[in-house]
């Protein structure tokens, strides 16, 4: 079975923290993909769970933006 990965937002003390909640098997190809200089964000903390991870970041609006079209997006029908 194929785990999808998930992004939301946290507030914490006034700080908006990128969430991606990942399987472990992915967790290296997203370390790699925030790291990157095009994205630059700053990786502040991870938790593990038994089956996946949950990396909490900050980084840019267009980032956050960029993750929540690609990750949560719902596919609506189209209206004829």
């Amino acid at each position: 079975m194929m785990q999808l990965s998930f992004f939301s937002i946290d507030c914490t003390d006034g700080d908006r923290l990128g969430k991606l909640s990942v399987p472990l098997t992915d967790v290296a190809d997203w370390l790699n993909f925030l790291a990157t200089p095009y994205y630059h964000a700053t990786i502040v903390s991870a938790e593990q769970s038994s089956s996946r991870v949950s990396i909490y970041f900050q980084g840019s609006e267009g980032l956050y933006l960029y993750l929540d079209q690609r990750l949560n997006a719902v596919n609506f029908p189209i209206a004829s």
